[in-house]
C-alpha cells in the first residue's frame, strides 16, 4: 500500500509544502483505494447474485476510480478528481434508488459522506451545491413513493449482506477519516492563532519596551537641554531689564521668543512620547471649569494683546464642574486656545462654556476664531502627531504640528470628545465636550 501511494502521489506531496493541501491529497487517494478494494469484493458477491446491472456498474465505477489515479500523478491536481469522485458517487446512489427501487440506512450514510467530503476539498460553495444536488432527488424518491408509483417493475436489487456489511465499512470509514482531517485541520489552525498570538504578545511587549526606552531618552535629553535653555532664559531676561540700549533689549526679545519656542517644543516631544509609553490613567476629581478656562486665556492674553485680537469669554452661569483631571484638561484648553492665538491674524476669538444640551451629562467648551481656516482635505489628519497644512520653508505659521494631537490623547483619556468646524479663510469652531461632575446623594 505504501508503495502504491508513493509510485501515485509521492511526487506531489513533496511538492506540495501545505500540510492541509498534503492531508486533503492523502484522503483523496485513501478513498480511491478503499473504494477499489471494496470493489473487487463486490464483482464477486455481484456474479455469485448474478446481479448483471449492478456488475456493469461497478466495472464502470472500478474504470473511472483506476482512471483517477493516473490523473492524480500526472497532474498533481485533486481538484478535478473530488469533482468527480462527488459526482459519481450522487450517480451511484440515484441509480441505487430509482433503477433498483433501493433507498438504505447505508445510501443515507453515503449521502452525508459527500456533502461532508464536498466541503472538505472543494469548499463552501461547492458544498451547499452538492448538499442541495443530494437532497433534490431524495425528496423526489420519497414524494413519487408516497404517490405509490415504481419506477422499477421488477423487484428491487437489494444489496447482498456481505456487500452490505462492505458498504457500510467503507462510508464509515470516509466519515471517520473526514471527521478526523477536520480535527486536524482545526489544531493546525488553533495552534496557528496560538503561535499568532504569542508572536503579537512578544511583539507588543517589544513595542513598549521600545517606547519606554524612547521615553526614557527623550526624557534625559529634555532634561539636559531645558536646563540650559532656561538659564539662557534667565540672563536673557536679566539684560533686558538692566540695559538701556534699544538694539540690545530687540534682540534680547528675539533670544527669549526663540527660546520659548524650543521650550515649547522639547516640551510637547517629551509629553507626546510620556503619553504614547505610559498610557497614563487620568486622576479625575470635580474640576471647576470657568476658572480653568479664565487661567488658560490669561496665559495667552499677552499674545493676542500683540496681534491687536478681541478675545471674549462667556462663561456659563451654572458654574459648571466637569470630572476631570486638571492637568490634562489645563492642556487640552491651552492647546486649543494656543492654536486659535496662533493661526488668527486679525479678528477675534469667543470662548464658550455651557452645558451641552445635545449631549446630556457633558459640560462644553467651544473656541470660535476668525482665523485662516482649516481646507476640508485635511481635517482627517489634523490630530496626527506632526501632521501641518502648510510645511517646508513656505509656510506662514510656525510650530510642530504636535498641538492638537495632545489633546486629542489628553481628552480621550478624560473619556471627552474634540470636535472641529472650519471653512478656509473664515475661521474654525474646536468644541471640547468633558463628563460634567454628579454630586453623590
Amino acid at each position: 500500500m505504501n508503495l502504491l501511494c508513493d509510485y501515485f502521489i509521492g511526487d506531489n506531496l513533496r511538492r506540495e509544502p501545505d500540510l492541509l493541501k498534503q492531508a486533503s491529497i492523502r484522503l483523496v487517494y485513501h478513498i480511491l483505494m478503499a473504494a477499489i478494494i471494496s470493489l473487487v469484493f463486490f464483482f464477486t458477491i455481484y456474479i455469485i447474485k448474478r446481479y448483471d446491472a449492478q456488475l456493469i456498474k461497478n466495472l464502470i465505477i472500478f474504470a473511472l476510480f483506476i482512471g483517477t489515479l493516473f490523473y492524480i500523478k500526472y497532474t498533481g491536481s485533486i481538484r478535478f478528481v473530488c469533482h468527480f469522485l462527488v459526482i459519481v458517487s450522487w450517480l451511484n446512489n440515484n441509480i441505487n434508488i430509482y433503477l433498483f427501487d433501493d433507498f438504505n440506512f447505508i445510501v443515507a450514510l453515503l449521502t452525508v459522506a459527500d456533502i461532508i467530503f464536498a466541503f472538505h476539498t472543494l469548499g463552501s460553495r461547492a458544498g451547499l451545491i452538492y448538499s442541495l444536488l443530494h437532497f433534490l432527488p431524495i425528496l423526489a424518491h420519497f414524494m413519487i413513493s408516497h404517490a405509490g408509483i415504481h419506477l422499477n417493475p421488477g423487484p428491487p436489487q437489494q444489496l447482498a449482506y456481505t456487500e452490505g456489511i462492505l458498504m457500510l465499512l467503507l462510508v464509515f470509514f470516509i466519515i471517520v477519516y473526514l471527521i478526523y482531517h477536520y480535527h486536524q485541520a482545526y489544531e493546525l489552525a488553533r495552534r496557528a492563532i496560538l503561535q499568532h498570538v504569542e508572536d503579537l504578545e512578544k511583539a507588543r511587549a517589544i513595542a513598549n519596551a521600545m517606547n519606554k526606552l524612547k521615553a526614557n531618552f527623550l526624557s534625559n535629553m529634555s532634561h539636559e537641554i531645558r536646563t540650559p535653555i532656561n538659564g539662557i532664559l534667565g540672563l536673557s531676561q536679566v539684560i533686558a531689564l538692566e540695559s538701556k540700549e534699544e538694539d540690545t533689549r530687540k534682540y534680547v526679545a528675539m533670544q527669549q521668543q526663540s527660546g520659548r519656542r524650543l521650550l515649547d517644543t522639547m516640551t510637547s516631544i517629551l509629553e507626546l512620547s510620556r503619553l504614547e509609553a505610559e498610557q497614563e490613567d487620568p486622576k479625575r476629581k470635580s474640576v471647576a471649569v470657568n476658572p480653568l478656562v479664565e487661567q488658560c486665556l490669561a496665559a495667552v492674553e499677552g499674545r493676542a494683546r500683540e496681534k491687536r485680537l478681541d478675545i471674549t469669554f462667556r462663561p456659563c452661569p451654572n458654574a459648571p464642574q466637569g470630572l476631570s483631571d486638571e492637568h490634562m484638561l489645563r492642556q487640552v484648553i491651552a492647546h486649543v486656545l494656543g492654536n486659535a492665538v496662533k493661526f488668527t491674524d486679525k479678528g477675534s476669538i469667543l470662548v464658550e462654556t455651557r452645558l451641552a444640551e445635545a449631549d446630556p451629562g457633558m459640560i462644553m467648551i467651544r473656541v470660535t476664531d476668525t482665523g485662516i481656516g482649516i481646507a476640508p482635505e485635511f481635517m482627517a489628519r489634523m490630530y496626527k502627531p506632526f501632521e501641518q497644512e502648510s510645511t517646508g520653508r513656505s509656510r506662514s505659521h510656525e510650530g510642530t504640528g504636535l498641538g492638537l494631537a495632545l489633546a486629542k490623547k489628553y481628552i480621550q483619556s478624560l473619556k471627552g470628545e474634540i470636535r472641529a468646524q472650519s471653512e478656509k479663510g473664515k475661521g474654525s469652531v474646536f468644541t471640547i465636550l468633558l463628563p460634567a461632575h454628579t454630586p453623590a446623594p
